[in-house]
């Protein structure tokens, strides 16, 4: 416990002093607050604004500066801190804000032409700011005159007020990255074995068999091992929220000990649905999958692929078999749906249900394979044409003018029925 403790006061120290350097990009009008301090940015050119300085014409600095995953250390370099202060709003009820440099009573200030300037009293004509959040961030235009807008001139280079464009200079905040905590199961799989954690992301159910519940995001899967309540179907989309404890064994990584699990309401049809694979893959570990048109060997353990290719199987669940491994049987194909499993180190394909396999029809220029002929088909065609890629090209629906090979007149043909309802 002391040890525990130990590290997570030397964390807090570590975040309290990274804190006062860094900054990280400010996305909401809503972060604009009282006593805050912020500094304004080029993304572009990985420049922030510096001393006021200048000539006859005064102006914001250019200061280099390194922007590492959204967040900015200031420590070592030249860079102004702006202090925010409210001011009053304009005729709309937008509020408007002071910026004290360095806390020094020097407020940013515009006063004519492009100049950026300093005064030294809260109120000066010209010192009051308003924010617009833009696709590039919040920008800051002057309340005098909100034609202003305070940006980066990167021929000069510098920081100053323009009307006409010129690159966009945009507000960062002083604090720490928001802890995004583990929100994908890739970082719930990359956690060291037994590191307790919560989920903060959303999966969905791929399949559940008593106390294995296979679920999968955008970044990978996941197998949630042991009791985990009442039965969840395929596509359902979990809570954010739960726990557990990532485990290994064997190779197979798991969450175990897991507790708040429970069905959001939503459903991810997409995430859910089986995908179609012709091997085994160790990136696709606790994948919910479809072997399309195999023979199961009971004497081998293993399904067969129409081109011979043998998978390894492993009967978790004690499922009953189909027939088509039994002698004089040899020609019943079947569909065979299961997880890509690990059994004593080797990666192995475990059924969780199988359908007789039924060779689909041919429906003439239904390229997509949707079903349809329409000019979803059309598309597809013509990028088949163009490229010679022949990922979910239905290759037979494909022979639209029905003369071998796929070429333009396909194409033709195609457009045609699409156009005018028959070949």
């Amino acid at each position: 416990m002391r040890k525990i403790f130990s590290l997570f006061a030397l964390a807090l120290l570590t975040m309290s002093a990274w804190g006062a350097n860094t900054y990280v990009k400010v996305n909401s009008l809503d972060q604009l607050v009282a006593g805050q301090k912020y500094i304004l940015v080029n993304e572009e050119y990985s420049r922030a604004m510096g001393d006021i300085t200048g000539t006859s014409t005064n102006f914001g600095s250019a200061v280099d500066i390194i922007i590492d995953n959204g967040v900015i250390d200031i420590e070592g370099t030249d860079v102004v801190e702006l202090t925010i202060s409210e001011g009053s709003p304009d005729v709309y009820g937008n509020p408007s804000w002071y910026f004290d440099i360095n806390g020094g009573s020097h407020f940013l200030i515009w006063t004519s032409g492009n100049s950026l300037n300093t005064a030294t009293a809260i109120g000066a004509i010209g010192s009051q700011w308003l924010a617009n959040l833009t696709d590039d961030g919040v920008i800051l235009k002057n309340k005098e005159d909100n034609t202003r807008i305070l940006q980066y001139n990167s021929g000069a280079p510098r920081f100053a007020c323009y009307t006409n464009p010129q690159k966009p200079a945009v507000l960062y905040m002083q604090g720490v990255p928001e802890d995004e905590g583990i929100n994908t199961l890739s970082k719930a799989n990359a956690l060291d074995d037994d590191a307790f954690f919560d989920f903060k992301g959303n999966v969905v159910v791929t399949y559940q068999n008593g106390d294995n519940l296979f679920v999968r995001d955008d970044s990978g899967y996941g197998l949630i091992y042991g009791t985990v309540g009442s039965e969840l179907e395929n596509g359902q989309v979990l809570s954010p929220g739960w726990n557990a404890i990532k485990a290994s064994a064997d190779g197979w990584v798991r969450f175990t000990d897991a507790d708040g699990i429970s069905a959001s309401g939503e459903t991810n049809a997409e995430l859910g649905a089986p995908q179609v694979v012709t091997s085994l893959d160790e990136s696709m570990l606790n994948a919910y999958v479809c072997f399309e048109k195999v023979t199961v060997s009971l004497f081998t353990r293993s399904i067969k692929l129409e081109d011979g290719t043998s998978i390894p199987m492993f009967n978790m669940f004690n499922l009953n078999m189909p027939a088509s491994g039994f002698p004089g049987m040899s020609d019943r194909f079947h569909n065979a749906y299961g997880i890509i499993g690990m059994q004593s180190g080797v990666l192995k394909f475990i059924p969780v249900d199988f359908e007789e396999y039924v060779e689909p029809a041919i429906l003439r220029g239904d390229v997509n394979n949707d079903k349809m002929v329409d000019i979803d088909d059309v598309t597809v065609l013509i990028s088949y044409v163009l490229t010679g890629n022949a990922d979910g090209i239905n290759i037979d629906n494909a022979e639209c003018n029905l003369v071998d090979g796929i070429d333009i007149d396909d194409v033709t043909a195609l457009i045609s029925y699409v156009l005018n309802g028959h070949w």
